[in-house]
């Protein structure tokens, strides 16, 4: 695993953290991910803390997008770490190392195997390398989903929910339509003909309502 820039000591800690639970299921990677999770965030937050000066609720956002399970495997696929994993055969063979969950989590497993064998400040330079085009490249701005969920947030209230409400028409022209609520209140509702672009739809009528009524949907 050059593609880390760290040396094991205790090779059997990154044994751990490549098998899955498929291939062994008393000693597998599953508590090093729990491990392996809070320093990500850990580490992800002082370099978000660090680096702007921007409110908790865009903060949260930012680090939402670079630890969410897309995010991890993108970077594991970047070091080829599915390549590494040990799997069990019938779950190799059926593609497992593909799966973003399983990368995610052998991610994690690393990082926190990392921990174990060098310290905070070894997985915190893994870390550095590993995200740093991510951070950098990671976008202030908001979408209308974000938005929305970091001005309630900002203000300690629940986050919002999208809830499909129908789904018409044929498969290849399907129109989806979802509502978005906080706290049991309806706030809006969006039709498109997705149901990723029918929530931002949702989300930018509930935001333009939040600026109309002066920060109350």
């Amino acid at each position: 695993m050059s593609a880390l820039g760290y040396s094991f000591i205790d090779l059997g800690l990154l044994q751990t953290a490549l098998t899955h639970p498929s291939a062994n299921t008393r000693k597998n990677n599953q508590r090093l991910e729990f491990l392996g999770d809070a320093v990500l965030q850990l580490v992800i937050s002082e370099l978000l803390y660090n680096s702007s000066k921007e409110a908790e609720g865009k903060l949260t956002f930012k680090r939402q997008r670079l630890v969410n399970e897309q995010t991890l495997a993108q970077v594991a696929r970047g070091i080829q770490l599915g390549e590494h994993l040990v799997l069990g055969r019938h779950f190799a063979q059926d593609g497992g190392q593909e799966l973003d969950s399983v990368l995610a989590d052998a991610l994690e497993a690393v990082l926190a195997a990392i921990y174990f064998d060098g310290g905070l400040e070894a997985a915190a330079a893994v870390v550095h390398q590993l995200f740093h085009q991510l951070i950098t490249e990671a976008s202030a701005s908001l979408d209308a989903k974000g938005a929305l969920q970091a001005h309630f947030q900002g203000l300690g209230e629940e986050e919002p929910v999208y809830i499909d409400l129908a789904s018409e028409g044929p498969p290849h022209r399907r129109v989806f339509t979802v509502a978005v609520k906080q706290n049991g209140r309806l706030l809006a509702t969006g039709t498109d003909t997705t149901k990723r672009s029918a929530q931002q739809r949702a989300a930018k009528a509930a935001m333009d309502n939040i600026r109309k009524g002066g920060g109350q949907p």
